[in-house]
């Protein structure tokens, strides 16, 4: 009888990267081309020709991206804070790589310094939650949830009554994407290899 063999678990930050990124990238296109093409109906086809709305959806999408990343690192670090023996330096590793998947985002007239605003709300959030108890990862994703309807490109008067379905979904996706991480990662070795990194890039 052949015994089986568990898989071994990703230890290092670009794997989690690559796998954050992904999740996100996923959910915030879901959540958003999806919603529009249902919300269209048989209009759909014409309505994903248009100029004009081809460039309200890439925005939305990267809107939609940068929020759903941001709720994964805070999720990705209450996974390793309970292996870290430096806190901050994990921190930084996350806003670092949040920072980097960001800086492809094409350029907007009215960003002119892109998704830099994000990216130091999102290094003030870890640090104000360092001390605090972790939260329920639904409760973490409802805040890129909320965002996600935000920009949606669909007219506010036609998505009044659908802010919990775009909240649920994300919290919904992105909870099952954790759930996955849990049996893929190696969270101490991860909080070593991320801690390591960032130290070394100080």
């Amino acid at each position: 009888m052949r015994l089986l063999r568990e898989t071994p678990r990703d230890r290092d930050r670009a794997a989690l990267d690559r796998f954050v990124e992904a999740q996100s990238a996923y959910i915030a296109q879901r959540m958003t081309i999806g919603y529009c093409e249902i919300k269209a109906g048989p209009l759909r086809h014409s309505l994903f020709r248009e100029a004009g709305f081809q460039v309200l959806l890439e925005r939305s999408r990267w809107e939609a991206f940068a929020a759903v990343r941001a709720d994964m690192a805070v999720a990705i670090r209450d996974r390793l804070r309970l292996h870290a023996g430096d806190p901050a330096a994990i921190e930084r590793a996350l806003v670092e790589d949040f920072a980097a998947a960001l800086a492809a985002a094409p350029h907007f007239t009215d960003r002119p310094d892109g998704f830099a605003a994000e990216v130091a709300a999102l290094a003030a959030r870890l640090a104000l939650g360092r001390a605090a108890d972790p939260q329920p990862p639904a409760r973490i994703f409802a805040q890129g949830g909320g965002r996600v309807f935000d920009c949606l490109p669909i007219h506010p008067s036609l998505r009044d009554h659908e802010r919990e379905m775009i909240v649920n979904g994300v919290c919904f996706h992105a909870v099952g994407a954790l759930a996955r991480a849990d049996l893929r990662f190696d969270w101490p070795a991860l909080a070593a290899d991320l801690a390591a990194g960032a130290r070394a890039a100080a």
